[in-house]
């Protein structure tokens, strides 16, 4: 009988003890910061992708050019955003001549010759046109050794070479481009005698350099390499009354010194009325959409005015996860206008000053967008970030403490190409998305 009681208290306190223990987990949550205090929470799992977004475009004061060990050149328009070109500018070092004034020298030819540095815009089956002219004023930089690309130099309106070509932006093989051979026996006969006037420094003030523009016909631009190498005048003249005598003589660009001037025609376009600078255009009054452009500088900020919404579901709102999908808009790119490898995202407080960066899971370094590639359905390619502590951090942020998101491309894109990206606001056919998944808590 005493054993049958035991064995019945024993049954009693395992139920207790399971009761005990079911009621500890089941007001537990890991993912609740409340969990502790041994409150029962209820709470809804939501996710919408309807979160209004506002977009908007801008661009950089300046845009520096120079110094960048290549630059560009040609023309390009877009469907939207109008036409662009970029004219190179080369100034020159003062050369090395090292023919025995004693001998007798013949120019046979002085060529500017150049090499592709690999981008290209537009369609390079078609021939691209240029004239070579003569700096009349030297290229110099300003008190932070910039020069930006609405930058530009005189020079002499006739031209030392008109010379047209196809690209093959992925040739080794230099271009040459044959210039006048008055200037180049100029040239040759003052180097040989050592004529004080193109030694030192003074070659600078003799020879002011370069400009390569396109002719407005073209309807392409090619990116060509500066350096020691490429970019170069080449005198090419022999000796005479000797065999093999062929000798070159190679005048090397001013690298830091070098840069490209971009021109935009925006008549007849969505820009055309608004200021080249200092200007925000909202995607409302560019028929619902925003950009990015390469060379000129543009970018676009993204807002979430209505975020705090969400705080009115329940007593206390957390976001799960967040994620920002970006179309590019179908039509404004293509194999000759290829859309961009990267997308950077920064933090901008109300007076539109980086406060931060978007950074990867790590936090280490800033995120780089996440590119999808579908073909098969229009419309159906995408950039996506991570946008999940932003979205944390804002929530709750008021008035001077909100914050949105700058849309950017890396520095290269920027100082190196004409690439552009346009994106699509809420009222068009290939939205922008903000993916929101939050748990609202009836109760604390």
């Amino acid at each position: 009988m005493r054993k049958e009681q035991m064995k019945r208290n024993g049954i009693w306190i395992g139920i207790g003890i399971w009761l005990m223990c079911y009621s500890f987990f089941s007001c537990y949550d890991e993912n609740n910061s409340f969990g502790d205090d041994l409150v029962e929470t209820s709470f809804r799992k939501i996710f919408v992708d309807s979160c209004t977004v506002t977009v908007s475009s801008s661009i950089i004061d300046s845009v520096e050019t120079n110094g960048k060990g290549c630059s560009l050149v040609g023309k390009y328009t877009h469907p939207l955003w109008g036409s662009v070109s970029a004219s190179t500018y080369l100034p020159y070092e003062t050369p090395s001549y090292a023919t025995s004034v004693e001998r007798n020298v013949r120019l046979d030819s002085m060529v500017l010759s150049f090499n592709y540095a690999g981008y290209f815009i537009g369609d390079t089956l078609q021939p691209l046109r240029v004239r070579v002219h003569r700096l009349q004023e030297r290229v110099i930089t300003n008190d932070n050794d910039y020069i930006y690309s609405h930058t530009s130099f005189a020079y002499d309106p006739t031209p030392l070479a008109t010379y047209t070509f196809v690209p093959s932006p992925h040739d080794k093989r230099p271009v040459e481009i044959r210039l006048d051979d008055t200037l180049g026996e100029e040239m040759l006969t003052r180097l040989h005698n050592r004529d004080d006037g193109v030694s030192g420094d003074r070659f600078q003030d003799y020879f002011k350099g370069l400009v390569v523009i396109p002719d407005e016909t073209c309807q392409n631009a090619v990116s060509i390499l500066v350096n020691d190498t490429s970019s170069v005048i080449i005198l090419r003249y022999h000796i005479e009354n000797e065999s093999e005598s062929e000798e070159e003589c190679t005048i090397k660009p001013n690298i830091n010194n070098q840069f490209y001037h971009i021109d935009h025609n925006r008549s007849q376009t969505l820009l055309d009325g608004y200021p080249e600078k200092n200007v925000e255009i909202a995607s409302s009054d560019l028929e619902n959409r925003g950009f990015l452009f390469g060379g000129l500088g543009w970018y676009a900020t993204l807002s979430f005015p209505h975020l705090n919404n969400i705080m009115q579901l329940g007593e206390r709102v957390v976001v799960e996860s967040a994620y920002l999908k970006i179309h590019p808009e179908p039509g404004t790119w293509s194999e000759s206008n290829e859309l961009p490898d990267s997308l950077y995202l920064y933090i901008v407080d109300r007076n539109n000053v980086v406060t931060d960066a978007v950074t990867d899971y790590l936090g280490e370094e800033v995120q780089r967008a996440t590119f999808e590639e579908d073909n098969s359905i229009v419309g159906n390619n995408y950039y996506y970030f991570d946008v999940t502590e932003f979205m944390q951090e804002e929530l709750g942020a008021f008035g001077q403490y909100k914050h949105s998101l700058r849309l950017v491309f890396d520095d290269e894109t920027y100082t190196q190409t004409f690439r552009n990206l346009t994106i699509c606001d809420q009222a068009s056919r290939y939205p922008i998305s903000l993916q929101l998944t939050f748990q609202v808590y009836e109760s604390y």
